[in-house]
Parts: structure tokens; sequence; C-alpha cells
């Protein structure tokens, strides 16, 4: 597989679904295996869900037309595999016919595209999409061709043509709304983590024998910004020891970038590379390794088992599946932390944002009306090639210009640090807050912390951050 088509399979680590709590009562038991989940008082004089874009357990979905409703994926992986069992879930209760997760023989873009207009024919009225992020233009362009309703999953769907708006590159202009992270934030959360890690570790080591490995894919702009944010948060941390430098053999002192676009985006590359770095280290007493995400963790985390030396170093990841696995089996390396999304959580506003745009309760431009960030809401904008990487976007006074307006939603979802002595806490609270007390739920940690309390962890971000309303310097 490319690199440019594995990315999909990385952008996000994790799925979700969502639902909220009131007076209950309990389903029958399934005899299929799959989570129990608990069914609540219906309001029947409710004509839509209370929020465009997020389940409302007191919405009765029966009131609607039955929808159809299949996951278009390029290929085969576990992380699809996660979002159809999520998305299977969530059919359940809104009244939706799920076929399930298809895709083409051989990833076969041109497969792709006729399965749409075979899914249309077919009477489907909607589609969840995990293309090529290469492909999107022409995967929307048959969508409207047969007006059938999408929305993109793991990765944003975009027209690939890349530009600049300020500081920031853009892949292509926006195509739809769609729910996913703030990647630079990631890089700066990952950085306060290992840095407290550090301070409550080895609080007398001088930070000039700290050194810090991040494990990059810079051709992947999503994945690239989580090693910006990182390297960004060291030198503001560290004002002597130099400036950021987009270049990544141009770095502050003691920060070194693993960039696995020299060899394959997998765990054998990032091992290879963070070996080269721990079994020459200089002066470095300790090692801190921000990872974009899993695989790159397990590499780092097994190359400084190699040498003997996990004590020394911690690494963290954005994603995290792979570490629970990890810890329910009761392993320990130096993979301590990860930034995560439950399983459980993604998926719900997405297929909720999808049968929105199927019923009318709302439309790509109007779900999540909050989440509109507006320098990248999918205008299309007059740019100039000035000689740089990626033509820039037109700034004049303040504002952008703009040859069609677009109001594209970037909905933020909400991570959480995981760490050993808490990991199955969260995870329980998921369940209670997915599929409510007492039922069965998706992780089967046996209830053992009896979680009760659906505000002892977030579901949803609450604020928009800033940093939508401001065009990047």
């Amino acid at each position: 597989m490319k690199k440019i088509l594995a990315l999909v399979l990385v952008l996000c680590m994790v799925l979700a679904l969502a639902a909220a709590c009131g007076d209950k009562t309990t389903d029958g038991k399934k005899d299929d295996g799959t989570p129990n989940f608990v069914v609540e008082d219906k309001d029947e004089t409710k004509e839509w869900p209370d929020v465009a874009g997020f389940f409302d357990p007191t919405f009765d979905y029966d009131s609607k037309d039955t929808f159809k409703v299949g996951y278009l994926v390029t290929a085969t992986n576990f992380l699809y595999d996660e979002f159809d069992k999520a998305f299977a879930d969530w059919s359940k209760r809104m009244n939706i016919n799920y076929t399930g997760m298809h895709a083409p023989a051989g990833g076969s873009a041109e497969e792709y595209l006729s399965m749409i207009e075979t899914f249309a024919d077919q009477g489907y009225n909607g589609l969840l999409l995990d293309a090529d992020l290469n492909l999107y233009a022409q995967v929307i362009e048959v969508c409207n061709k047969v007006n059938i309703p999408w929305i993109s999953c793991m990765g944003q769907a975009r027209d690939s043509v890349y530009y600049t708006v300020g500081s920031e590159v853009l892949a292509g202009t926006r195509l739809g709304s769609s729910a996913g992270f703030a990647d630079m934030q990631f890089g700066v959360d990952m950085m306060d983590r290992l840095i407290q890690w550090k301070e409550e570790t080895y609080p007398d080591v001088p930070w000039d024998k700290v050194g810090v490995i991040s494990v990059d894919f810079s051709l992947s702009p999503q994945l690239h910004e989580r090693s910006v944010g990182a390297e960004k948060r060291w030198s503001e941390l560290n004002p002597t020891f130099g400036d950021y430098s987009p270049d990544n053999d141009k770095n502050p002192k003691n920060f070194f970038v693993a960039d696995t676009s020299s060899g394959q985006m997998d765990q054998v590359t990032a091992q290879n590379l963070v070996t080269q770095y721990l079994s020459n280290p200089g002066d470095i007493e300790i090692w801190l390794i921000p990872a974009a995400f899993d695989d790159f963790s397990v590499g780092a985390a097994n190359a400084a088992e190699n040498l003997g030396i996990t004590d020394t170093v911690c690494t963290v990841s954005i994603g995290g599946s792979s570490l629970i696995a990890q810890w329910d089996s009761g392993a320990d390396t130096s993979w301590r932390y990860a930034n995560f999304l439950a399983q459980t959580l993604y998926a719900e506003p997405l297929i909720n944002a999808l049968w929105a745009y199927m019923s009318g309760q709302a439309t790509p431009e109007t779900i999540w009306p909050d989440w509109v960030k507006m320098w990248d809401k999918g205008d299309k904008l007059v740019v100039e090639d000035k000689g740089g990487l990626y033509p820039e976007a037109v700034i004049t006074n303040g504002a952008m210009t703009a040859t069609a307006e677009h109001n594209y939603a970037s909905l933020l979802l909400p991570t959480q640090w995981l760490s050993k002595d808490m990991y199955k806490e969260y995870l329980e609270w998921c369940d209670l807050y997915v599929y409510g007390e007492g039922a069965s739920g998706h992780y089967k940690y046996e209830n053992e912390y009896q979680i009760t309390d659906l505000d002892l962890y977030s579901a949803r971000v609450a604020t928009v951050p800033d940093s939508y309303y401001q065009i990047p310097a």
C-alpha cells in the first residue's frame, strides 16, 4: 500500500459511540455477542433530536424513515473493523439498515468509485466513507452525481491541491464537514506529558541532559503537525535551546526528528531510527519520545528495551489501542501514556451527522454550526504562487478572498490521557456513557470500578478554540 493511502489508516486511532442516560429500561439479552445497551423512554412530542449530529436517547428514531447505509473503505483493516462494529451498534438504535463494511477488490480506485453508483442504484440513502485521500474530489463528484448523502470518517475530504493560510499548510479545499482533532495541539500535549514524567521521575536531571526524539511521518500534514507542535513546545519551554525551524534537520538543541518517510510508516522503521539516537546518546541521560501514533511508540519502546534503557526513556503517543492491549496482557515498557479517544466515542457524530443529512434535519453546511473554522470552511480561496513549496492564500486587511462561500464544520473530538493506573476506569466510564448503567458494554472489565458518574470524564469538547476565529500568523 502506498504511503499516502496508508495515512488514512492512522489519521485517527480510535472509534466512537455515544449516548446519554435518563429514565431507563433495558433491552433483551443479545445472543450474537454484541453489547447490550439501555433503551431510554422516548419523548413522542419531539420532531428532531436535540442537537443535529449527536445521538438523542429520548428521540424516537422509528418516527422517521428507515435509512439504508453502507460503509465504504479502501481496504480491510483493524481500525476499519472497529468502525464497522461501532456503526452497526449505532444503527440498531437509530432505525438504520446498516449493511456493513465494503471494500473494493485490490484497493481499486476505479471500483471504489463504481461502488458508489452501484449502491445508489440499490437504494442506499447514505454512505460512510474512508477513501484514499487523493481520491476524495472524484468520490464526492460521484456522490453528488447520484445524489447520495455522505460523510468522511478517518480522513477529511479535501481536493488535495495544497496551499497555505498563514503558517498552516492545508491539504486542499474542504469538501464537507468532518469530525477530528487539533493535530498541532496534540504535539504540545505530548510534550507537556513527557515533561511532567521527567519532572516527577528525574527532577534533578538538568534540561541540557534531556533529549527529545519526535517520531514523525512528514509526508502527512496532519501527522507532521504533531511533530511540529512538540518541537515548538520544546523551544518555548527552553528558549536558550533555539527556535523552531520548519526544516527537520534544523531543530532546537537536543530535539531530534526521526522521520519515517525515509522508509515505511511502520513500527520497524520507527525502531531503527530511534535506535540510532539512543545508541549514540552523547551527554543525554533521559530520553523523551513523542510519537505520532501507536506503531511509532511500539517501535521506540522496543528500541529502548533492546538497549536496556527502559527506565530512562519515556514515549507517549496519540492513539493507545495497542497500549491498552499491552497493559491488559500485563506488559510494561517505556511506552507509558497515550492520548486516547475511546473506541466507543468517535463514531457517534459521524453516523448521527449522516442521519441528519438523510432525514433533512441538517446539511453539511449547517451541521455543528459553532465549529466552522473561519479560515478553513471550504471556501474557494484565491491563492498566489510566490515561489514557495505551496501557493499562498491571498489575505487583504485581515480577510481572505474567496470565490465561493461555504460553512463546513471541523468538529473537535475529546481525548483523554491514559495511564496504567486509570485506563480501565476510563473505559468503564465510556461503557456507562454509551450503553447505560448495567449494560454489557464494549470493554467488559466486569465493572471493576463501579462507575456511576457520567460527569467523571468528558464526551464532548465544550469550547471552540480561539484559533477558529483567527487567521494563522
